[in-house]
Protein backbone atom coordinates (compact mmCIF):
# COMPACT_ATOMS: atom_id res chain seq x y z
CA UNK A 1 0.00 0.00 0.00
CA UNK A 2 1.19 3.49 -0.85
CA UNK A 3 0.86 6.19 1.77
CA UNK A 4 2.29 9.32 0.14
CA UNK A 5 2.00 9.77 -3.60
CA UNK A 6 3.70 12.74 -5.20
CA UNK A 7 2.32 13.86 -8.58
CA UNK A 8 4.30 15.75 -11.22
CA UNK A 9 2.85 18.77 -13.01
CA UNK A 10 2.41 16.93 -16.32
CA UNK A 11 -0.10 14.59 -14.67
CA UNK A 12 -2.00 17.54 -13.17
CA UNK A 13 -2.26 19.08 -16.63
CA UNK A 14 -3.40 15.71 -18.03
CA UNK A 15 -6.27 15.40 -15.59
CA UNK A 16 -7.45 18.98 -16.14
CA UNK A 17 -7.19 19.21 -19.93
CA UNK A 18 -9.67 16.83 -21.57
CA UNK A 19 -8.03 17.39 -24.98
CA UNK A 20 -4.78 15.72 -23.93
CA UNK A 21 -4.28 12.18 -25.20
CA UNK A 22 -3.35 10.95 -21.72
CA UNK A 23 -6.28 12.66 -19.95
CA UNK A 24 -8.42 9.57 -19.31
CA UNK A 25 -5.56 7.28 -18.27
CA UNK A 26 -4.11 9.90 -15.93
CA UNK A 27 -7.48 10.71 -14.38
CA UNK A 28 -8.28 7.04 -13.83
CA UNK A 29 -4.87 6.41 -12.24
CA UNK A 30 -5.19 9.42 -9.93
CA UNK A 31 -8.59 8.21 -8.71
CA UNK A 32 -7.02 4.80 -8.00
CA UNK A 33 -4.23 6.46 -6.03
CA UNK A 34 -6.78 8.49 -4.05
CA UNK A 35 -8.03 5.22 -2.58
CA UNK A 36 -4.49 4.23 -1.65
CA UNK A 37 -3.05 7.24 0.14
CA UNK A 38 -2.40 10.97 0.28
CA UNK A 39 -1.73 12.83 -2.97
CA UNK A 40 0.77 15.71 -3.09
CA UNK A 41 1.75 18.39 -5.60
CA UNK A 42 3.77 21.57 -5.17
CA UNK A 43 2.59 25.16 -5.25
CA UNK A 44 4.47 25.85 -8.48
CA UNK A 45 2.37 23.19 -10.22
CA UNK A 46 -0.75 25.28 -9.60
CA UNK A 47 0.58 28.41 -11.30
CA UNK A 48 1.97 26.33 -14.17
CA UNK A 49 -1.39 24.56 -14.52
CA UNK A 50 -3.27 27.86 -14.63
CA UNK A 51 -0.93 29.22 -17.30
CA UNK A 52 -1.22 26.10 -19.48
CA UNK A 53 -4.99 25.90 -19.13
CA UNK A 54 -5.36 29.53 -20.21
CA UNK A 55 -2.71 29.61 -22.96
CA UNK A 56 -2.60 26.12 -24.50
CA UNK A 57 -5.95 24.59 -23.54
CA UNK A 58 -7.71 27.93 -24.19
CA UNK A 59 -9.93 27.68 -21.12
CA UNK A 60 -11.69 30.79 -19.89
CA UNK A 61 -10.51 32.43 -16.69
CA UNK A 62 -13.51 30.99 -14.83
CA UNK A 63 -12.92 27.46 -16.20
CA UNK A 64 -9.23 27.58 -15.25
CA UNK A 65 -10.07 28.74 -11.73
CA UNK A 66 -12.61 25.90 -11.40
CA UNK A 67 -9.87 23.42 -12.39
CA UNK A 68 -7.57 24.88 -9.74
CA UNK A 69 -10.31 24.41 -7.13
CA UNK A 70 -10.76 20.82 -8.34
CA UNK A 71 -7.03 20.15 -7.93
CA UNK A 72 -7.09 21.71 -4.45
CA UNK A 73 -9.92 19.36 -3.51
CA UNK A 74 -7.91 16.18 -4.09
CA UNK A 75 -4.26 17.16 -3.59
CA UNK A 76 -2.23 18.37 -0.64
CA UNK A 77 -0.06 21.31 -1.70
CA UNK A 78 3.61 21.49 -0.72
CA UNK A 79 4.79 25.10 -0.59
CA UNK A 80 8.04 25.79 -2.39
CA UNK A 81 10.18 27.70 0.05
CA UNK A 82 13.78 28.90 0.00
CA UNK A 83 15.13 25.57 1.28
CA UNK A 84 13.38 23.54 -1.41
CA UNK A 85 14.51 25.97 -4.09
CA UNK A 86 18.11 25.86 -2.87
CA UNK A 87 18.17 22.04 -2.53
CA UNK A 88 16.88 21.71 -6.09
CA UNK A 89 19.54 24.14 -7.26
CA UNK A 90 22.22 22.05 -5.54
CA UNK A 91 21.02 18.91 -7.35
CA UNK A 92 21.43 20.75 -10.63
CA UNK A 93 24.83 22.19 -9.65
CA UNK A 94 26.08 18.70 -8.83
CA UNK A 95 24.64 17.58 -12.20
CA UNK A 96 22.52 14.95 -10.47
CA UNK A 97 19.54 16.51 -12.21
CA UNK A 98 19.64 18.63 -15.36
CA UNK A 99 16.08 19.96 -15.13
CA UNK A 100 15.48 22.49 -12.34
CA UNK A 101 11.70 22.00 -12.33
CA UNK A 102 12.13 18.22 -11.99
CA UNK A 103 14.66 18.79 -9.22
CA UNK A 104 12.09 20.87 -7.32
CA UNK A 105 9.49 18.15 -7.83
CA UNK A 106 11.93 15.57 -6.46
CA UNK A 107 12.85 17.68 -3.40
CA UNK A 108 9.16 18.22 -2.64
CA UNK A 109 8.54 14.48 -2.94
CA UNK A 110 11.38 13.87 -0.48
CA UNK A 111 9.88 16.44 1.91
CA UNK A 112 6.60 14.48 2.14
CA UNK A 113 8.35 11.09 2.27
CA UNK A 114 6.72 10.03 -0.98
CA UNK A 115 6.55 6.32 -1.74
CA UNK A 116 6.26 7.05 -5.48
CA UNK A 117 6.42 9.92 -7.92
CA UNK A 118 3.78 9.81 -10.66
CA UNK A 119 5.06 11.36 -13.87
CA UNK A 120 4.94 10.76 -17.59
CA UNK A 121 8.28 12.54 -18.01
CA UNK A 122 10.62 9.86 -19.39
CA UNK A 123 13.69 11.88 -18.31
CA UNK A 124 12.64 12.33 -14.67
CA UNK A 125 15.51 11.27 -12.39
CA UNK A 126 14.99 9.69 -8.98
CA UNK A 127 17.50 7.41 -7.34
CA UNK A 128 15.49 6.50 -4.26
CA UNK A 129 11.80 7.15 -4.94
CA UNK A 130 10.03 4.82 -7.34
CA UNK A 131 8.76 6.43 -10.55
CA UNK A 132 5.42 5.33 -11.98
CA UNK A 133 3.59 6.52 -15.09
CA UNK A 134 -0.06 6.67 -16.05
CA UNK A 135 0.48 5.41 -19.60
Amino acid sequence: MLNNIYVDTNIIVDICDIKRLTHKKSLDKIYQYLESGELFINSDSLSTLFYILRSSAKLSFKEAIEKIYFVHSIFNVVAIDEKISFNALELCTKEICTDYEDAMQYVCAKKVNADVIVTNDKKFISKDIKIVTTV
